[in-house]
């Protein structure tokens, strides 16, 4: 699998990847490509869409409970995927943790993983998109590592202490 990553509006851009890269390493797969956009960000999907076979879509959430990434809608409306009355995407599967959501779409080929800005959230979010991305890529899931994920603050203050 071809993966990339498209950042649009994202603030926790290194731990959101850091999180991104350590679930496809567990799938032995690597990012192939990272960018970042802004309020236009459809035309730099669609160009990653031409280069891989999964994009993993990270922007801010937003609204009320549950929150959803604030580009859903766009990218919901470009796709023609209907929204049934209770402002849920049909045919779509959502990957809830809290009061917060995710989504996978998936074409017979492609996905796309739209998550929230927040990297606290990923790891239960890609658990739950794990089974159906192995299926349409042909891909095991290896054993997770069961320390946590290295936090960025905690090596700094271990490499220079606690100035900060």
């Amino acid at each position: 699998m071809r993966a990339a990553l498209l950042f649009v509006n994202a603030r926790q851009t290194f731990f959101t990847q850091s999180e991104i890269e350590r679930f496809l390493l567990s799938l032995d797969c690597r990012l192939a490509a990272s960018q970042a956009a802004f309020e236009s960000f459809l035309p730099a999907l669609s160009a990653l869409l031409k280069r891989h076979d999964a994009v993993f879509l990270v922007c801010p959430a937003e609204g009320f409970p549950p929150a959803k990434p604030a580009c859903s809608a766009a990218l919901f409306e470009r796709l023609h995927v209907p929204i049934g009355p209770d402002g849920e995407p049909r045919g779509v599967l959502r990957l809830p943790v809290g009061d917060v959501e995710g989504y996978l779409l998936e074409s017979s080929t492609q996905a796309i993983c739209l998550l929230p800005d927040d990297a606290a959230l990923l790891p239960p979010m890609l658990a739950q998109a794990c089974v159906p991305l192995c299926e349409k890529f042909n891909l095991t899931r290896r054993a997770q590592p069961t320390s946590p994920a290295p936090r960025f603050e905690d090596e700094l203050a271990e490499e220079f202490g606690e100035v900060f």
